[in-house]
């Protein structure tokens, strides 16, 4: 029933094809699929005419944060490119990679003076994360003034202090922060703590009219075996938060990393690069099942670090209070559970030893909504209850988005749902219904509008990267961009699923 509901939603009221089935809801799979809504086939088409800063453009239409994105975007929108079912999917994160870097992010807005807000109408926003930072980004666009509060003495969020340098570099982020939120008179207040340092509802007694609450999830779910609790054995959101923030680490040879999601690869690579001999990662699943970017355990294990699957810890043994390793069990996969998943279930008998120094914990993550008023409605996976289609609380004025809603989710997500609610404060202000009528998502092109190109038998550009011996040196970018003549080449790869032309020849 819930399936069928689901389906509803979308195909009814959404007029969303989540399968990139039923052509007269979509305008191309690509985009259909991208969280944001980024119109790629157009984006694409400008490269091949080697017309950057207009592609550029197109992306930062939906997407302040093309720089970011083209580095650590899941990029479903691959998965769903038309061109895979005949050879490779287009590079299209590369793409966007290549046009953000090529134009750079317009930092000599350093030295030009901060617009003065045309509103009156103050807006807070909790959390400098990506659905935070995005908000903001609009909602100055249109003239309000915007102050974000960020508990964090840094801005960015899990940009910061979840994702390595390796694959995403400081300089990035600092960059596009500042030219798409600072450099637009937003003011971003660090190291304030809402519920601490500042009361949730004086907030609205300070002269704000609507707030956002967008933090990320920042608190490790625990393992509840035993033996977590002692020393050396690391929480792995902390981990990669303590690293980020310039904190030295001793973490002995032999290291294990549990679980399967992007905190796990990070944490395992990361250690690595801090010395760390033998680096295994367990997952109580199939590689099938792992929720990490796929690029991303490719990677990972391109650099020596072993996967095991289908095993789960049991407790963590020590000696003379030092870990000596986990004890484990192997797992076997039974019926399909609420994530879409096979539910592991242990196997009777089949316990072993795995020799360990340090333990790093990365099963999951949620966001720390404690410091929220009883009267502010929450879901009972400790999610902030919203309306899906405006992102409104119960509470007249307040709003929230990204993983403080959805759980831990994607840098894309989170983005998307700082856009829909930037929309939704503005139509609030402006007394405006608050569910907007659904667009027709489909475009015609004028003749003169067609790009004339024709299916490549090119391959796929293949991304160029540090050598193995480079990475061991430190946390130095692993993925390099593309240069011009590739980037053009790969954009003519495209088949145009968007133009009518094309799609009537399917």
């Amino acid at each position: 029933l819930s399936y069928f509901k689901d389906e509803y939603r979308a195909h009814i009221e959404e007029k969303f094809c989540p399968a990139c089935s039923c052509e007269e809801l979509f305008t191309s799979p690509c985009q259909n699929t991208c969280p944001g809504g980024i119109d790629i086939p157009e984006y694409i088409g400008l490269i091949a005419q080697e017309r950057f800063s207009e592609a550029l453009a197109v992306i930062k239409e939906r997407n302040p944060f093309p720089a970011i994105c083209g580095r650590v975007c899941h990029h479903p929108c691959e998965l769903k490119c038309r061109r895979g079912e005949i050879d490779e999917p287009v590079a299209i994160n590369a793409l966007k990679r290549f046009v953000s870097d090529y134009e750079g992010p317009g930092i000599e807005k350093r030295n030009e003076p901060l617009p003065k807000p045309s509103k009156r109408e103050k807006i807070a926003i909790i959390g400098a994360g990506p659905a935070g930072l995005t908000c903001a980004h609009y909602l100055a666009r249109w003239g309000y003034p915007v102050t974000i509060f960020e508990a964090l003495p840094v801005t960015g969020g899990m940009l910061r202090v979840g994702i390595p340098d390796y694959r995403l570099p400081k300089d990035i982020l600092d960059e596009e922060i500042f030219s798409s939120v600072e450099s637009l008179g937003v003011t971003i207040k660090k190291g304030v703590k809402i519920g601490e340092d500042i009361a949730f509802n004086e907030l609205f007694d300070m002269g704000y009219s609507c707030i956002f609450i967008a933090m990320g999830c920042h608190i490790s779910r625990k393992l509840n075996i035993p033996g977590e609790d002692m020393e050396g054995v690391l929480d792995g959101v902390a981990f990669l938060r303590n690293i980020n923030l310039g904190q030295k680490l001793q973490l002995g040879e032999r290291l294990v990393v549990i679980g399967g999601g992007n905190v796990a690869v990070d944490a395992a690579r990361s250690a690595l690069r801090l010395g760390a001999k033998e680096v295994n990662i367990l997952y109580r699943r199939s590689s099938r099942e792992m929720p990490a970017i796929e690029s991303e355990v490719e990677a990972t294990r391109g650099e020596g670090i072993k996967f095991h699957f289908l095993a789960a810890p049991v407790r963590i043994l020590s000696f003379n209070g030092k870990i000596r390793g986990i004890e484990c069990v192997k797992m076997r996969l039974g019926e399909y559970d609420e994530s879409g998943r096979r539910r592991p279930i242990p196997i009777s008998g089949s316990e072993f030893f795995f020799p360990a120094d340090c333990v790093i914990s990365a099963i999951g993550q949620m966001s720390d909504i404690s410091f929220l008023p009883s009267s502010i409605e929450k879901t009972r996976w400790d999610t902030i209850y919203v309306n899906p289609k405006t992102l409104a609380t119960n509470k007249e004025g307040v709003f929230a988005g990204g993983d403080a809603v959805s759980g831990p989710a994607t840098v894309i997500e989170a983005i998307a749902s700082g856009e829909k609610a930037a929309i939704s404060i503005k139509r609030y202000l402006n007394k405006e219904p608050l569910e907007r009528p659904i667009e027709s998502k489909k475009k015609y092109f004028e003749e003169s509008d067609l790009i004339d190109i024709e299916p490549s038998p090119e391959k796929r550009v293949r991304i160029p990267c540090l050598s193995l011996e480079e990475r061991k040196k430190g946390f130095k970018e692993v993925e390099k961009g593309l240069q011009s003549d590739e980037a053009i080449k790969e954009a003519k790869r495209c088949l145009r699923c968007d133009v009518e032309m094309f799609r009537s020849k399917r």
